[in-house]
């Protein structure tokens, strides 16, 4: 682990990046090196690099504006030639035990990794309150979501400025968002931050993809919490809690909110240091219907208040809603029609209410009639590929490769490139992608040939050149 403790080059470091005193690195620790042909079999897409993940420990700003400490895992693609990643923001989903987060390398840590394997510096936060993080965690807060990924992204370019992080270049200033459930929250809330906070020139966001995400908090969500039945009671009161935290004027007990066993159920989940009782469990214990384990006189005042949101927790769920701004920058909100946990709903709302606020560049878009979980592979793989389109490709060192006596120039290729050889004239040519199967093919290779593969998408490949005699396979780099 190294742990950057002289505070005179901290204060300097902050001074040079424009960081604020409320953030500041603390530690990077190694965790692991995962070679792409693993992360390709587990996401069917087809990616390039070998990816570094380190724990990163970092201070920021808590919801009462006090100093505090986050966590969270970074990833960044292993590459000794190729300079000038994009930086991409995975946001993950909900989890109540402080261990169920990226840095404590989880399984959904692997979604990070794959971005990363794909060309990008991948940042993702435990939020507060988890990891590393003292405290309940502030549960679709917003603002603390925007706050610890932000501070997360200052923390690991000040890392990379201090030479903390081996191997790591600096970023090419391009940002793009994506998150997944509660992350899709966090993914919203964090660009509509930078947005209405005038952070474009610091955080220069090409594009966000929040998926399956509770944007409407106060329409959406209350009709799939409010409705007969609901499958995650958990986070009904996961709200309840986080909101009494971050507003403090909700209750003064667990027993004013909630019915009898219910209110001393909860309190070891929500105790702000839980590192063992699950969402699982807790969703087992609690009733489906609201009405069960919500003491009757605040679901009525509640209900009563739904038309003039005049209720405290109606206001705390309104301060959270992030479905109704005006984006400048491009969305694609991913989302799937038989999502039990989080109405797709959100997402239609939020395209509705965005289009109509003036937005040119948002869609909603339907992946399937999936349930939450199924939902998960389609949208990010589009979400992946989507951004794919819009970043700009890192720049490499190497602009001439020569093995033995074929000579291949430039490398890396914007369109076209050269192959000069006398040793395997007359041989046949072809292009491989990663996953072995032949994009190009040409025979009878003649001298100074020239060979054009503008219709392929950036990334590696590979030259295979065969004779009667012999073969030479040489790695390419498509810009």
């Amino acid at each position: 682990m190294k742990i950057h403790s002289n505070s005179l080059a901290l204060l300097f470091s902050s001074f040079i990046l424009g960081t604020s005193f409320g953030q500041t690195f603390i530690s990077s620790t190694y965790i692991n090196t995962i070679e792409p042909s693993v992360l390709m079999a587990v996401s069917g897409l087809s990616l390039t690099y070998s990816v570094d993940t380190y724990k990163i420990v970092y201070e920021t700003t808590d919801v009462d504006g006090s100093a505090t400490v986050a966590s969270g895992a970074f990833c960044i693609p292993v590459s000794p030639d190729c300079q000038g990643f994009p930086i991409a923001v995975y946001e993950h989903g909900t989890s109540l035990r402080k261990v169920d987060v990226p840095s404590e390398d989880i399984q959904e840590t692997y979604i990070g990794r794959i971005f990363a394997a794909g060309g990008y510096q991948v940042v993702m936060p435990d939020y507060l309150g988890m990891g590393e993080s003292p405290g309940l965690h502030p549960y679709c807060h917003g603002a603390s979501e925007a706050t610890a990924t932000l501070d997360m992204i200052r923390a690991v370019r000040e890392a990379q400025a201090l030479g903390e992080i081996p191997g790591m270049e600096p970023d090419n200033g391009e940002l793009f968002l994506t998150g997944y459930s509660q992350g899709g929250h966090a993914a919203m809330a964090t660009h509509k931050y930078i947005e209405e906070n005038n952070l474009l020139e610091e955080f220069n966001v090409i594009a966000s993809a929040p998926c399956s995400g509770p944007y409407e908090i106060t329409g959406a969500m209350a009709d799939t919490i409010l409705a007969a039945s609901y499958s995650n009671p958990g986070y009904i009161v996961y709200i309840m809690a986080s909101y009494q935290r971050v507003y403090g004027d909700l209750y003064t007990s667990y027993s004013d909110v909630l019915k009898a066993p219910y209110d001393e159920i909860v309190e070891p989940y929500f105790n702000g240091n839980n590192y063992t009782l699950g969402m699982g469990s807790l969703n087992e214990q609690l009733p489906q219907e609201i009405q069960s384990f919500v003491e009757d006189s605040v679901l009525e005042n509640f209900l009563a208040a739904s038309d003039d949101l005049s209720h405290p927790i109606w206001q705390a769920m309104a301060a959270n809603d992030n479905h109704d701004w005006l984006p400048t920058r491009p969305i694609k909100m991913f989302y799937c029609t038989g999502d039990e946990q989080v109405s797709f709903q959100n997402a239609l709302v939020a395209e509705s209410t965005m289009l109509e606020n003036g937005a040119t560049d948002v869609e909603a878009v339907f992946k399937g009639e999936g349930m939450h979980n199924d939902c998960v592979l389609p949208s990010l793989t589009d979400a992946f590929t989507w951004f794919e389109s819009l970043k700009t490709a890192c720049s490499l060192s190497i602009e001439y490769l020569e093995i033995g006596d074929v000579e291949v120039f430039p490398n890396p290729i914007q369109n076209t490139f050269r192959i000069e050889t006398e040793d395997f004239l007359n041989s046949n040519v072809s292009i491989l992608d990663q996953s072995g199967r032949v994009v190009y093919e040409h025979q009878d290779l003649t001298p100074n040939c020239e060979i054009d593969i503008s219709n392929l998408t950036s990334g590696c490949y590979f030259l295979m050149l065969n004779n009667v005699n012999k073969s030479i396979t040489i790695k390419l780099i498509k810009a």
